[in-house]
């Protein structure tokens, strides 16, 4: 999901990458792609095209067909949960140039348009708190309200994974407010966004603490970040070439790596599975979760040894060790060598 697309001049025009992100995304969960492509009326190549935008009729079909293909009935917020590396890069340059949170929150605020002119969002500061306010356009809600949100909660879960690349922490927000009922899916809403979430609002929006917008941004974990996402997309291109569900799982880990590795329960909602099918569907394969992650910090490990710019020290940070003697026990377990050893 496009976190700093820029502005679209065209009322309710929707951007072409956005929308291939999207088509990608669910051809992960099995959708088939053409018939998504088809729903658009445009090529990958066209959505690709710098300045390519899709009218919202089009828009609306396209976010049908998502739902019927993938039989989700929240792939907006699965996908914007499984998104939330992708944009790390743009990230980055915006925490090195931000003092605070607050500034970088913003600047995504004032430049992003988040992959669509209709859903502006902005920072308003509470008496206990700071506000994301999303406002969807009223002509658009009033088209297809089923996109509307759709493409809110996807907008809402990924902005979230950002607010905590750039706090460097797992934080998540005080409170999360919508102006639909969600009542049927309460618990798989307060997992992703790991709060209270309010329906029948009377506005869309996301409550951060004070004290975390307020804080420091702190750069020197981002030349590091930015690394971890380079990598993790470079394995993610190569994995989506193979076939096999433990390679689909693989795929979901990487997306989700910040540099936390997430849980199996995690990637079981981003899969739309329950964990025991989940695993279940791994033994089919001879795999285990436990097997796949350390399989996966294995080759990272290899890759990441080969630059000479990173650390050991930077290195157990990557794959998320506490301390250099956790990788250092790991590496020679899966190697008979010490990482330096190796190198």
């Amino acid at each position: 999901m496009t976190f700093g697309a820029t502005a679209i001049p065209l009322p309710m025009a929707f951007n072409g990458h956005f929308v291939l992100n999207l088509a990608y995304s669910a051809a992960q969960l099995g959708a088939d792609f053409s018939a998504l492509l088809a729903a658009t009326g445009k090529s990958a190549e066209a959505l690709e095209v710098e300045g390519c935008v899709l009218q919202s009729a089009a828009y609306n079909d396209f976010v049908q067909k998502l739902l019927n293909e993938t039989r989700d009935p929240l792939f907006g917020l699965h996908s914007g949960e499984r998104m939330n590396m992708a944009t790390a890069g743009l990230i980055n340059q915006i925490a090195q140039t931000s003092g605070t949170v607050k500034e970088a929150l913003e600047y995504c605020c004032e430049f992003a348009n988040l992959g669509c002119s209709s859903l502006p969002m902005t920072l308003k500061e509470r008496v206990d708190c700071y506000e994301l306010i999303l406002t969807p356009e009223p002509v658009w809600w009033a088209e297809s309200s089923q996109a509307v949100r759709q493409t809110a909660e996807g907008v809402m879960a990924f902005t979230i994974r950002q607010f905590q690349s750039l706090t460097r922490v797992r934080k998540f927000p005080q409170s999360v407010k919508f102006l639909w009922n969600t009542d049927e899916y309460l618990a798989e809403y307060e997992r992703v966004f790991g709060c209270p979430v309010l329906y029948g609002q009377e506005n869309l929006s996301i409550s951060l603490s004070k004290a975390d917008v307020e804080q420091k941004v702190v750069t020197s974990d981002y030349r590091l970040l930015e690394i971890l996402v380079a990598h993790a997309q470079e394995k993610s291109a190569k994995i989506q070439r193979e076939r096999g569900f433990g390679n689909l799982v693989k795929q979901s880990v990487i997306g989700l790596v910040k540099p936390e590795f997430p849980t199996i329960e995690q990637v079981a909602g981003h899969l739309n599975l329950s964990k025991r099918t989940l695993q279940r569907r791994l033994k089919d394969e001879g795999l285990t979760y436990k097997e796949l992650i350390d399989e996966l910090r294995k080759d990272f490990a290899l890759s990441y040894l080969k630059r000479d710019d990173l650390s050991i020290s930077d290195i157990a940070y990557l794959l998320n060790y506490t301390d250099v003697s956790s990788f250092t026990r790991s590496f020679k377990r899966w190697t008979g060598k010490t990482p330096g050893e190796f190198r």
